[in-house]
């Protein structure tokens, strides 16, 4: 795209794109006219191509109209989705036939997952239909991903709770495009048919999940295993409600999860790897692209992990072209893409967190550090730790008042807890990666690398909890 505006038009891009994102959440205009308004300034943009001034304009005005259509036509559900036939509460038991659309997961004795309904029938009418749902069954039960299944249970929307409108468990589900629950009262009610619908990269991705995910519970304990399990494959389930409090307390919960701090270790290994094997330059790109790319979707392609994803792929290219990549153009281009699929993504704290993060590094980090000339200290060990101080300040002050918003938590505690906490949840990175292929190649290792990772786990919950006993470590708003 030409712009005489700024030497990041991508930026500018993404800023309108939001803008028309949130203007039409706003104001809940009619889809047929926001459409019409974006067909107008198309066909505005191509009759003043060649005039920079009125094409710039013309152009803002169709991305921003552009942004508001998706989001307005992505709340318009169509006349057979499943949400048109439930109420808020609704005591009627459905058949429903659709696919598991993720890998099911047990947790507190239920089996949850996501059905992709394709036919719904209560009482004597039967209905084709669409749409997500998300399904709870009674106890475990022994489903995979594209699985087609027969569920008898109660449907109905979900309620809205939560101490902030945007942020209702409602509308948590409708940004992620699931507009129905059910329950299901026993393992019985789902009947599985024969067929088997899942995609093939998709299947194989599970299945490699599964494999890492057997390797990391049989060879560490409950605690340190539910740990791993959610830093290297994004899997909270098995942290304990304690660990996970505690480190919400200490601001360093991010770990946690995993974010563009995981990918980028990732990134890291693959590429050390592929020289290490004197693999060239130009095929380094193309074979590191596609496993971050399986490595996203083993994850959940949430929104930290798809935004680190674009973003590694982005300055793997401009070291393949031998170029400087810009971290605010490859930032906006990871947000346009999330938001053009996913429009509603831009309400999502996760999202937000995850950009906010980033950007407050890129800004604050260099101007902070140099305000304190640390590059004149001649003592590597000092500069090297002020350095990690600046990095945590940097991202602590500019995620504060969003923690603040939405969690009524302060936790000044983070900025020294992540100069500590931040390189023990790398070390536990790695060794869980090593201990996996430890396990897959070298069996024998296995045990030497699973007691690496027990230690490095227990010094990191060790020093987390000394951290958040500090006076005013954290304190609660009202």
């Amino acid at each position: 795209m030409r712009s005489s505006i700024t030497k990041r038009p991508l930026v500018i891009c993404t800023v309108i794109f939001c803008s028309g994102i949130i203007i039409a959440d706003c104001l809940r205009s009619p889809f047929l006219w926001v459409y019409i308004f974006a067909l107008v300034f198309l066909l505005l943009s191509f009759i003043f191509l060649k005039k920079s001034a009125r094409f710039d304009l013309f152009l803002s005005c169709l991305i921003f109209f552009f942004a508001a259509a998706l989001l307005r036509n992505a709340r318009v559900l169509p006349k057979s989705h499943i949400g048109k036939f439930l109420s808020y509460q609704s005591n009627h038991t459905y058949i429903v036939k659709g696919v598991v659309d993720n890998q099911p997961f047990l947790k507190n004795n239920q089996t949850s997952f996501i059905f992709k309904a394709e036919e719904i029938q209560s009482a004597d009418s039967r209905y084709k239909t669409c749409g997500n749902i998300l399904v709870r069954i009674k106890g475990r039960e022994n489903l995979n991903y594209g699985e087609e299944l027969l569920l008898h249970g109660n449907l109905r929307r979900p309620f809205s709770f939560g101490n902030i409108k945007r942020q209702s468990y409602r509308n948590y589900l409708y940004n992620q495009g699931i507009f129905s629950i059910m329950a299901v009262r026993s393992p019985g009610l789902a009947v599985k048919l024969n067929q088997n619908k899942a995609l093939a990269l998709k299947r194989l991705v599970f299945w490699l999940k599964n494999r890492m995910e057997e390797v990391i519970f049989q060879r560490l304990s409950q605690v340190a295993a539910g740990i791993l399990d959610a830093m290297v494959l994004g899997e909270k389930k098995n942290i304990s409600p304690l660990i996970y409090s505690s480190m919400i307390k200490s601001g360093t919960v991010h770990i946690l999860v995993v974010s563009g701090f995981n990918t980028g270790i990732v990134s890291f290994l693959i590429i050390l790897f592929l020289r290490l094997i004197r693999i060239p330059r130009e095929i380094r790109f193309y074979l590191a692209t596609p496993l971050l790319i399986i490595y996203c979707l083993m994850t959940g392609a949430s929104n930290p992990v798809i935004r680190a994803t674009v973003m590694a792929i982005v300055f793997m290219f401009a070291y393949l072209v031998r170029r400087e990549a810009d971290i605010y153009n490859s930032c906006a281009l990871a947000a346009l893409f999330i938001l053009s699929i996913k429009p509603g993504q831009l309400f999502d704290v996760g999202f937000q967190l995850s950009f906010v993060s980033v950007l407050s590094l890129a800004y604050f980090y260099p101007r902070v550090k140099s305000f304190l000339r640390v590059d004149t200290l001649k003592r590597r060990y000092i500069r090297f730790f002020i350095e990690g101080c600046i990095v945590s300040f940097s991202a602590w002050l500019g995620t504060l008042a969003f923690i603040a918003y939405y969690f009524k938590i302060i936790s000044p505690v983070t900025v020294l807890a992540n100069i500590f906490i931040v390189p023990l949840a790398s070390l536990v990175t790695l060794c869980g990666f090593s201990l996996i292929a430890a396990q897959l190649f070298c069996p024998f290792l296995a045990p030497y690398f699973a007691a690496s990772t027990e230690f490095v786990v227990k010094l990191l919950l060790g020093t987390n909890s000394l951290l958040i006993r500090l006076p005013g470590a954290y304190f609660y708003l009202l």
